[in-house]
């Protein structure tokens, strides 16, 4: 009897612990862990048809290296970006994890790009889907409605499409 009891009080105890943790994860997800639903993942054709008709906003998340401290100026030679022809490059809006800067410069290309036009439709990429969904998911929380996923440059190029060297956008 004296084991339930103890059991009892142990689960008494914990229970509200366990429950406060649950609720606050369930009510503070990170924001690329969830799939919305308003985001649709188009294929190679649909892609091929949208670069050729210019028909939507194509926006490539890569990252980009930052220069190391320890490297010259003169001698730091960042990677080139080869991405799908007519898209713009916001570079690290698709990590986890953005600085308040990165968040603005986000928000502030979003606006800039669509003429802040939040039913203009923008499709994501990356070179193979992580980056683009978390950006994709970022831009339904910022209220844009026409939003879509490519899985990316590794298709395209996979499928005998040529890749451009891009340059990432300015404020």
């Amino acid at each position: 009897m004296k084991l339930f009891f103890n059991f009892f009080l142990y689960l008494l105890f914990l229970f509200p612990i366990l429950y406060t943790e649950i609720a606050f994860s369930a009510n503070n997800p990170n924001e690329w862990e969830n799939h919305s639903e308003n985001i649709e993942i188009l294929d190679i054709e649909e892609i091929m048809e949208i670069v050729s008709s210019r028909s939507a906003i194509l926006i490539d998340v890569w990252k980009k290296d930052k220069k190391p401290d320890v490297i010259d100026n003169k001698k730091w030679f960042p990677p080139k970006r080869y991405s799908i022809p007519n898209s713009i490059w916001l570079p690290n809006i698709g990590r986890e994890t953005l600085t308040p800067e990165e968040r603005e410069y986000l928000n502030l290309q979003l606006k800039k790009i669509t003429k802040n036009n939040k039913n203009e439709k923008i499709v994501f990429f990356c070179r193979r889907g992580y980056y683009s969904k978390i950006a994709a998911e970022r831009a339904i929380k910022l209220g844009y409605t026409n939003v879509f996923l490519f899985p990316g440059t590794d298709l395209w190029e996979d499928r005998g499409q040529n890749l451009i060297i891009i340059k990432p956008q300015e404020l």
